[in-house]
């Protein structure tokens, strides 16, 4: 997925994000001025990338990035007239292709966090595997992570893979990004390998999907 360094609000400022080695900032500007500049640290465990995301109204703004050791991290800012406020933090935690989601009336972030960006099924493949209490074999795909904007409180919610008894995956390329999206009320819609899911909130732990079966 492409990296976004400067968006445009709806009053045509623009936000820069600057991960240059001389300068690691998020700026505010305004025909070319800069309003407002906010230096951040660098991160201790390393920096690969990251990039830029406006809320659909335009009150915060998200700092998504990434160690390039299968770490990911964001930071949300609230939207000034000239500053930027930080509301909340994640620091990294292991994971890949993090993608993010806001509702459309902003009360919800979301975020999906596949462990690993490419072979989705190989802790199958290399039976890296766990059991239930009921005996059945899964493997841990990744998490949903979801942000109550109100609170500033985040969920977790693993999500497990149970492969019917005569899988046998096709080893093929697949876009890692999960992209959640809210579409009605309380559904939201991400992408798996397979295909797109609905899932219901509120969200229960884990989320369960079963694939390979008729």
């Amino acid at each position: 997925m492409d990296e976004v360094k400067c968006v445009t609000l709806g009053d045509k400022r623009e936000i820069h994000l600057h991960d240059g080695d001389d300068d690691f900032s998020i700026s505010i500007v305004s025909d070319g001025k800069v309003l407002f500049d906010l230096p951040l640290p660098f991160p201790r465990r390393g920096y690969a990338g990251g990039s830029l995301c406006v809320s659909p109204v335009g009150t915060y703004l998200l700092f998504a990035y990434y160690s390039g050791q299968s770490e990911e991290a964001f930071m949300l800012f609230k939207i000034k007239q000239n500053a930027l406020e930080m509301v909340f933090e994640s620091p990294y935690r292991y994971g890949e292709a993090a993608s993010y989601g806001f509702s459309d009336d902003e009360k919800l972030l979301v975020q999906g966090l596949p462990f690993t960006c490419s072979e989705w099924e190989r802790p199958w493949l290399e039976k890296d595997v766990k059991t239930d209490a009921d005996g059945h074999l899964f493997f841990e795909f990744g998490k949903i992570k979801t942000l109550n904007m109100a609170s500033m409180a985040m969920n977790e919610y693993m999500i497990r893979i149970y492969p019917a008894h005569d899988w046998h995956p096709e080893q093929v390329d697949y876009e890692p990004y999960m992209f959640p999206r809210m579409i009605a009320g309380d559904a939201l819609k991400i992408s798996m390998p397979w295909g797109d899911e609905i899932l219901r909130l509120p969200l229960k732990d884990p989320i369960i999907f079963t694939v390979g079966g008729q």
